[in-house]
């Protein structure tokens, strides 16, 4: 196994015909962003949930909250990278790249445009514009998968 690796036939090609016999190998990278696109996803709705209790609660959004929001900020940065990087070694998503382009810049810009509301109320919905924030964030994870796969309308 380790000796066909080296040579370049992967695992999951083994009968079907190996990069040396012409087919072509699936992007590291490419593989890497669904999950990240998952990730991305469910640390938002996750927040959404959080921000929804407080909401429930009467709370505004806390510093917790806005850690939060950091982290989905931080994994939609990651996500920013690694689209850029598929980008930059020739790889093409199939409804195009000025799209993929900007639902990656709007996904970065999400969060911290939700945090800056959030701070502009510093009330119960304050935190609800955090949970509106955040499931938007999802439903575009969704649409930039369909755009990189072609699976969109």
């Amino acid at each position: 196994m380790v000796n066909a690796t080296i040579h370049g036939d992967w695992p999951w090609q083994a009968g079907t015909g190996g990069p040396r016999d012409g087919a072509a190998h699936p992007s590291r990278i490419a593989v890497m962003l669904t999950p990240l696109t998952v990730a991305l996803a469910v640390a938002a709705l996750a927040l959404a949930a959080w921000c929804g209790h407080a909401a429930y609660r009467d709370q505004p959004t806390k510093d917790w909250h806005f850690i939060g929001m950091g982290v989905v900020t931080a994994l939609a940065l990651v996500q920013l990278v690694v689209g850029t990087v598929q980008l930059a070694r020739g790889e093409e998503p199939a409804d195009g790249t000025v799209v993929f382009v900007s639902y990656l810049v709007g996904i970065l810009c999400c969060m911290p445009a939700t945090g800056m509301l959030s701070l502009g109320e510093r009330t119960r919905w304050g935190s609800l514009s955090v949970v509106a924030g955040a499931v938007v964030l999802a439903v575009l994870q969704v649409r930039l998968y369909d755009i990189w796969e072609g699976n969109g309308v």
